[in-house]
């Protein structure tokens, strides 16, 4: 039988408002409150997904003891803050991208999730899309990999790397994914923001440890012509692979299959259950007592787990080299390396 892990929803937004259908539609998983600073967003939600009670009150949820884990949907600017809490109250974190703002609120969060041995996930939903399973299954070790993210520029605050659809926000997709489907550690890095500065639009070039490079680019200034808002190719010496927005694969220099057809959110309705799963899995790791935590750790990684926290163990990585540019948009480079040093690829 599984077991029910019961959910509180903390920021009632538009997100939130996507998350709740794969919620209520994964088996084990239940929302019994929501909280929002609104009460009317907090109410709305709560209506939505049938919960027991809504709140503008966080403490009410940090000390509510039939809440096994939270769903972090708030502003990018307190993702840190309240992860941290809810780990030292007790509860899973499943907490939206961006994960932190700098480095040093990344570094916390690693050390909390170290001390507390709970399971955090942070929102990529990118590595569960059917097309990013089949192309690391065809294409194991790549040798480079470029991914692109154009949006229309009808926003000024777009370029403030901090906002909505900025690089904190969009462009932490590309970063993730490369690394993903690299399978490897950064050494260098060398960034570049648009004018020199603090900006959204940048180039981010990264040396792994396998010799391999990865190239993001991300702009706030304009989409249209004949490539999507997102665009990958990995190349690996005689096979290669590309995807339009996830919505297909296409291989080159082999026979192996590609995707015609794929559906862009296939990956966002997965992360409800493998949220479920992590959370499940401690559970009963606890009950029993039984060390089978290495031999669960494969078996999950098996099924593409990454941006998980686990409950036993830590990983380091290799201090790398920052070429010298643009201070934000490679620290947000470090901040990425920072978080995910308690990845299990």
């Amino acid at each position: 039988m599984i077991k029910d892990i019961r959910i509180a929803l903390i920021g009632c937004g538009g997100i939130s408002k996507k998350h709740i259908p794969n919620i209520i539609k994964t088996p084990g998983m239940r929302i019994i409150a929501t909280m929002d600073l609104v009460e009317k967003y907090a109410a709305e939600c709560a209506q939505q997904a049938k919960a027991e009670y809504f709140t503008t009150d966080i403490n009410k949820v940090l000390s509510d003891k039939d809440i096994d884990a939270v769903i972090i949907c708030s502003t990018h600017d307190t993702h840190a803050q309240l992860s941290i809490k809810f780990l030292e109250a007790g509860k899973f974190v499943f907490c939206e991208k961006p994960l932190a703002m700098t480095l040093n609120e990344s570094r916390q969060i690693q050390k909390t999730v170290h001390e507390t041995g709970l399971q955090l996930m942070s929102g990529w939903w990118f590595k569960h899309s059917p097309v990013t399973k089949r192309l690391r299954h065809v294409i194991q070790r790549p040798k480079f990999i470029q991914f692109t993210c154009r949006i229309s520029n009808d926003n000024k605050l777009q370029e403030n790397p901090y906002s909505k659809e900025g690089l904190l926000d969009n462009a932490g997709y590309n970063l993730h994914w490369i690394w993903h489907v690299m399978r490897s550690q950064p050494v260098e890095v060398y960034a570049m923001g648009l004018g020199g500065g603090l900006s959204s639009t940048s180039i981010i070039t990264i040396r792994f440890e396998n010799g391999s490079l990865g190239n993001s680019v991300y702009s706030t200034n304009g989409g249209g012509g004949i490539i999507p808002k997102h665009y990958a190719e990995v190349q690996a010496g005689k096979v290669s692979a590309a995807t339009l927005r996830f919505s297909n694969l296409v291989f080159d220099g082999t026979d192996e299959p590609g995707i015609d057809k794929n559906k862009y959110h296939n990956g966002f309705n997965e992360e409800m259950e493998m949220f479920h799963k992590l959370s499940y899995s401690f559970s009963v790791c606890d009950v029993l007592k039984i060390d089978f935590t290495k031999k669960l750790l494969k078996e999950l990684a098996d099924v593409e787990v990454l941006g998980i926290a686990y409950c036993v163990g830590s990983i380091d990585i290799k201090p790398f080299k920052l070429t010298k540019s643009s201070d934000f948009v490679s620290s947000y480079v470090l901040n990425l390396v920072a978080v995910t040093e308690i990845i299990r690829n």
